[in-house]
Order: structure tokens, then sequence, then C-alpha cells
């Protein structure tokens, strides 16, 4: 049985696009919960444009994972997408 908790997540300094996006994905996950499906989702962080939101989890500003090698998000940056599978999160957590 997994552990399940609540977090809460500001984000502001966003476009109404970026917001209407960002929405209409979590929905997506929401959507795939229901119904027992799995996809890899996705959002085009535009950095170099003008996506420069600020984000707090619980409050707090958001942070890396140290359960995330330097290794793995060295990799992820060369390929040019971030992606992750919770579920190996959830291994080490474990362990």
């Amino acid at each position: 049985m997994y552990n399940v908790k609540t977090i809460n997540i500001e984000i502001a300094n966003i476009t109404d696009a970026q917001a209407v996006a960002l929405e209409d994905m979590f929905r997506t996950w929401v959507s795939l919960g229901n119904i027992g499906a799995s996809r890899w989702t996705s959002f085009y962080a535009d950095g170099d444009g003008n996506f420069r939101p600020s984000i707090k989890v619980d409050g707090k500003d958001a942070e890396f994972s140290p359960l995330i090698d330097e290794k793995m998000r060295n990799k992820m940056w060369e390929e040019g997408e971030y992606r992750i599978d919770y579920d190996m999160l959830a291994w080490k957590l474990k362990h």
C-alpha cells in the first residue's frame, strides 16, 4: 500500500495560456487515474521564452529531490526533456 498525502502547489508569474495548459494537464492526470490508464504527459517549459514561474510547494520554494541523482538529472538535460517515473522514486523511498 502506498502512503498518500496532499501537497498544495502555488504557481505564480505565468501567462493565461500557460495556466490553461497546466490546468488541462492536471485534469488529464485526474482522468487517467479515474480510468486506470497510464500515459506520459508533458508541458513545454519555454524558459528562453516567457515562462518564468514562481512555484511554492506547501508554502516553500520548490526544491530538487535528492532521490534523483546528478547522473540521471544530467542525462535528462542532455536529452532535452525531463521524464520521471514516480514508481522508481517509490522503490527508493521503500529502501
